[in-house]
């Protein structure tokens, strides 16, 4: 089973944020699986990181395990953005 934490925010400067991304380090034993950072196509700033854990227990502490009041400084936002944790319950692909 999978678990996402799925989180939607603005960012003043992108390439700031995308910097700080890319030189966060991978927690270690911390349940993450992935992580995936898209930008939205309709406004620069505004991105959404994906988070896939092996455990709903993983997901909900990993949040609290990060320095987010150092991070969110960097990133240069003011308030915490809403934070979605969900289980995968159905695949719903295609049909022909």
């Amino acid at each position: 089973m999978t678990y996402r934490m799925t989180i939607i925010h603005r960012v003043a400067d992108y390439s700031a944020w995308e910097a700080l991304l890319r030189r966060y380090p991978r927690p270690t034993r911390s349940g993450l699986l992935r992580r995936s950072a898209y930008r939205s196509t309709d406004d620069p700033n505004e991105v959404m990181v994906e988070l896939d854990f092996d455990s709903a227990e993983a997901a909900r502490t990993y949040l609290p395990s990060v320095d987010m009041h150092t991070l969110l400084d960097e990133v240069g936002l003011d308030v915490y953005p809403p934070v979605f944790i969900g289980e995968l319950i159905e695949d719903l692909g295609f049909t022909e």
